[in-house]
């Protein structure tokens, strides 16, 4: 099986400067890139889309002896409990068996891709025929976009970001956070401007096969322009000629509800073509059954709080 970005050795180095210990398996079966974290109550081990397998044959054998490994390096580490997000399927049963729990989901259990294999005319074709349109016209108009790995930069993005916060009620990541994934090396930073003013902004990751969508946001100045739009199939028809076989979006929900939170994101993603990839989801192996369910009710109590507050 393929391995995540988020078990890459550039995600490594992240989550380093990010002042975390870090921690690297690599057995004949799988390997796992597992992140130390802490709570109030102690330490857990997170293995973020990860493990990875190193064969499909019975991967939920090779997940017990997966997690009979993480747990012994748990245990060194003082954590209370192991998290995991495997990207194969996982059903109940077999979680079950496992001792796993279902948590909440840290990073999304479904994504939306395109494969980036196909023609730059065929790419164009599957998009729709407006967003086409703004990113055809788009330099008449005189937006201009340019990328940049300069971490000073990131403030573009992070005031952005803010100020779409403030509209829809959530919390961006930190300027620093930011300013480390630039630092690291594997993010890049598309700007688009008028009159040297930022309409958009959009931060990716690459690794040698994929681009990955991962934070963007765009100013409510001069929409007609469609900024967003423009930057996105941009930053698609970049990855293609550098030779990216996939462009990951990094998230989309499977709730066909209008008023889910996630609603909007994932139709405007799926306008640009491609196909939906599942994942298993984030699951718990509690070591401490007493501390980690207390965790559990902390952790219930405050997300009750933030949508209380909202």
């Amino acid at each position: 099986m393929d391995q995540h970005f988020l078990q890459s050795s550039a995600w490594e180095k992240y989550e380093e400067l990010e002042g975390h210990k870090t921690f690297r398996l690599n057995e004949k079966d799988f390997s796992a890139l597992a992140i130390l974290h802490s709570t109030p109550l102690g330490n857990y081990l997170f293995c973020p889309y990860g493990p990875t397998l190193k064969s499909n044959y019975n991967p939920n054998a090779t997940l017990e002896t997966v997690l009979h490994s993480l747990s012994k390096l748990a245990r060194e580490q003082n954590a209370f409990f192991v998290r995991i997000e495997p990207t194969f399927p996982l059903s109940n049963p077999e979680a079950k068996s496992l001792h796993l729990h279902k948590s909440h989901d840290l990073d999304p259990a479904h994504t939306w891709a395109i494969d980036l294999t196909q023609s730059r005319e065929e790419l164009l074709k599957q998009m729709r025929a407006s967003s086409v349109q703004y990113w055809r016209s788009s330099a008449k108009k005189g937006l201009k976009i340019r990328q940049t790995k300069d971490p000073k930069a990131i403030s573009i993005l992070t005031s952005l970001l803010q100020a779409v916060s403030e509209k829809d009620h959530f919390q961006p990541q930190t300027e620093a956070h930011l300013k480390n994934q630039l630092q690291s090396g594997f993010a890049t930073l598309y700007i688009a401007e008028l009159d040297h003013q930022p309409l958009a902004a959009s931060l990716v990751y690459d690794n040698s096969t994929t681009r990955f969508y991962a934070h963007a946001a765009t100013s409510n100045e001069h929409r007609k322009i469609n900024a967003g739009i423009v930057i996105l199939i941009q930053m698609i028809l970049d990855a293609k000629d550098r030779g990216a076989k996939i462009f990951d979006f990094w998230g989309i929900t499977t709730s066909e509800d209008p008023k889910h939170p996630w609603y909007g994101f994932t139709k405007f993603k799926k306008s640009f073509g491609g196909y939906q990839i599942n994942y298993a989801g984030t699951w718990d192996l509690p070591l401490s059954p007493i501390k980690y369910q207390l965790y559990r009710i902390i952790r219930y109590l405050n997300r009750l709080k933030r949508k209380i507050t909202h």
